[in-house]
């Protein structure tokens, strides 16, 4: 269910804007009591308001203490009653389950579009599948079982007619990198990658129901981009192995490359050549696709059209049936040239939980490892899976969606994959996100609604209960074949060239990543890279920049007003930096001045921004100089009156506060005028220089202080 939004109103807009439908009940809704009407915020943030302000009152003995409690528990039970009613109503359940919004809808021209996209995509799927499990390091049956159970995940709770969830490229490959520690580096077991799958799944799910999506913006475009790349260039490089022939190949990227090199007398010359074949046969299909027909009046041209877009659009399946067939007609006359899948078990997936533990021959005999050593074992993988699966789908999802017209709610998203990847661990599947080759194929065979992913699961279970046999003809270079040309799309190198034309600096994210996936490895290459990007991010927080003028409010050059416009947020990374910069232009040794600090595009402040903010007005008001701070906005400013800050002075603009500064300096000037003492002095006085000289004599007020200095007395001003 979906939770309340209890944010204030500004907030509440962007929340609509990225995830969805505001969630925000009419001010007629019964959830709202009589007496809240017309008041500003959400009914829970009041409820919240008052419980607190009743529990302060309790905790500082003010009297009705214990009937405060009672409010207290009415107030908190009341905000339960209104989470209830705003949660389980209608309007909820079909935020929830978008399945109810258009089968009602559902008519037969949905149904053959959804029927004919299904099964071009389950063409498309089913080799795939098997190829791809050989990336995650499983048997090629993990790849089937991951390909069916999504689809009727997100048939339920999708918010996109195109996505289609199953195995893809990235996924097999982390999934190989963090389900085979170790100790079972060429081991098959997939204890690992079913738990990864669970796990992935409860915290994509946790962080759609907790609405915090928004983690996946701060990976840069750069650095999914580079990623990417290093990604498709390691998964098809470590096609190779099986391209050629060779065994015995370490899994990382610089072993392999200096592995296959060294392997290549080795090559066997029948997997060489079925693998080239398939290859050039995929290469000339997909180009095919291409082909600029013209006008098709007649209707065998129409025909002959449809059929050579469904055979280039099933061309991975087509290539790896003919593979099969040769292969298999090899093995009818007595040879076996090819290195082929094997044998594959037969039948549907059991529906289990997970298990948990697992044993494990070492050194000492049998071992049992538990649920916590399997999770650190794992690592970093339960965090970088689930989000990176978040960014492939909503990526998907929203370039599907702007191309054909229609919206998809990302919160909703996050529930659909989260979701997909808990019951997949019960059927053996490792994680899923969403493709972008077969969404591009779902979309291009006319999909109408998310109900084309039955078809899909259909011709999946399908070849499970039937046709596993057969699949033990597939050679296994077929499989690289359809692997090598698959990722090839992904490998982006042109935007180098943008980054170099746009924002050369950006290279650098691009770069870190790239290097540090292909050389440490996939895993920690893409937490690199988001740390690059994020400390580019972060640097201007830390060294923030200023404008600085100085305006004269007085004739004494001593009495000059620095104005400091500050250009970033007032946030502890910069805290120090600004700090330095108001002693460097107007509290130095030599000479002080008072400052108007302009925090005109400043947008937040924290509590080490208070700290700061104080000593500077202890500072300034030691060097008794003066510190006014202008163009706050109200939530900055309550955060500042709530610190009780002592000479804390602000004002609605600049010129105020400059209007201000000459005002105080005035005032102060007359107070000193009024203060001084008149007394009758002899010439001779220490200092009578810097007195204010009067004569006596009333008829000779006009005269100069030289004059005035030949009489035996003065009157001076102190």
């Amino acid at each position: 269910m979906d939770k309340p939004d209890c944010e204030n109103p500004e907030k509440a807009m962007d929340d609509k804007k990225a995830d969805g439908p505001d969630l925000k009940p009419d001010s007629s809704s019964s959830s709202y009591s009589r007496s809240d009407k017309g008041k500003k915020g959400c009914c829970c943030t009041r409820c919240c308001k008052r419980i607190g302000n009743r529990f302060r009152n309790c905790w500082k003995g003010t009297k009705g203490g214990a009937k405060e409690l009672k409010d207290m528990a009415r107030e908190a039970k009341g905000l339960g009653r209104n989470w209830a009613k705003r949660s389980c109503t209608v309007e909820a359940v079909k935020r929830t389950f978008p399945i109810i919004k258009w089968l009602p809808k559902y008519r037969l021209k949905h149904f053959q579009g959804d029927l004919i996209a299904g099964l071009t995509v389950g063409l498309t799927v089913i080799p795939q599948g098997l190829a791809y499990a050989k990336v995650a390091g499983l048997s090629p049956e993990y790849g089937l079982y991951s390909a069916f159970i999504g689809c009727f995940v997100y048939m339920l709770l999708g918010t996109s007619k195109d996505i289609t969830f199953g195995p893809t490229a990235i996924m097999s490959l982390l999934t190989g990198q963090f389900a085979h520690p170790g100790y079972m580096k060429n081991s098959k077991d997939p204890t690992y990658a079913i738990l990864l799958s669970l796990f992935s799944g409860i915290i994509q799910l946790a962080m759609g129901i907790f609405h915090v999506g928004f983690i996946v913006d701060y990976i840069s475009h750069p650095v999914i981009n580079s990623f990417t790349t290093a990604a498709a260039v390691t998964i098809a490089w470590g096609q190779i192995k099986s391209w050629f022939g060779f065994t015995d190949v370490p899994s990382d990227f610089l072993s392999q490359v200096y592995w296959n090199f060294k392997k290549l007398p080795d090559t066997k010359l029948w997997d060489f050549l079925m693998g080239l074949i398939c290859i050039i046969v995929l290469y000339g299909m997909k180009k095919s696709r291409s082909i600029k027909w013209g006008s098709l009046k007649s209707r065998p041209k129409r025909i002959f059209k449809y059929i050579i877009w469904l055979a280039t659009t099933a061309r991975n399946a087509i290539v790896v049936v003919l593979a099969s067939v040769a292969s298999s007609l090899f093995i009818s006359h007595g040879m076996k040239p090819f290195s082929l899948t094997g044998t594959i078990p037969p039948g549907l997936p059991p529906f289990r939980p997970p298990k948990l533990t697992m044993t494990h021959n070492g050194t000492n005999g049998t071992e049992t490892i538990g649920t916590l050593q399997l999770l650190t074992d794992i690592g970093p993988g339960l965090a970088i899976v689930p989000i990176l699966g978040l960014v492939e789908t909503i990526a998907i999802g929203k370039a599907f969606a702007r191309k054909y017209g229609y919206t998809i709610h990302s919160n909703q998203e996050l529930l659909a994959v989260g979701a997909a990847n808990i019951v997949g661990s019960f059927v053996g599947a490792y994680p899923v996100t969403g493709s972008f080759s077969r969404t591009a194929v779902n979309a291009q065979s006319g999909v109408m609604t998310p109900a084309g992913g039955i078809w899909t699961a259909a011709l999946v279970l399908l070849s499970l209960a039937f046709l596993t046999p057969l699949f033990y003809y597939i050679p296994t270079s077929a499989l690289a074949a359809v692997i090598i040309m698959a990722v090839l799309d992904m490998i982006d190198f042109a935007l180098l060239l943008k980054l170099w034309r746009v924002k050369k600096i950006d290279l650098i994210p691009w770069i870190v990543t790239f290097v540090c996936s292909l050389c440490i490895g996939i895993e920690y290459g893409i937490i690199i890279g988001v740390g690059v990007s994020l400390l580019f991010l972060l640097y201007p927080w830390a060294a923030p920049t200023f404008q600085i003028n100085f305006v004269q409010i007085t004739d004494d050059a001593d009495h000059d007003t620095v104005v400091i416009t500050l250009n970033q947020g007032l946030v502890f990374p910069g805290i120090e930096r600004f700090k330095d910069k108001v002693y460097a232009k107007a509290l130095s040794e030599d000479h002080s001045k008072s400052v108007v600090l302009d925090f005109s595009y400043i947008a937040n402040a924290d509590f080490t921004a208070v700290e700061g903010m104080h000593q500077l007005l202890e500072d300034f008001a030691k060097r008794k100089r003066k510190l006014v701070v202008c163009n706050l906005r109200p939530e900055i400013l309550d955060t500042f009156t709530r610190a009780k800050l002592k000479h804390f002075q602000h004002t609605p603009t600049v010129d105020d506060a400059i209007s201000l500064l000459k005002k105080e300096h005035e005032d102060a000037v007359k107070k000193e005028e009024a203060d001084r003492e008149t007394m009758i002095v002899p010439l001779d006085t220490p200092d009578i220089e810097r007195c204010t000289i009067y004569n006596n004599d009333s008829d000779n007020e006009d005269k100069t202080d030289d004059e005035a200095l030949d009489k035996n007395y003065i009157v001076a001003q102190f």
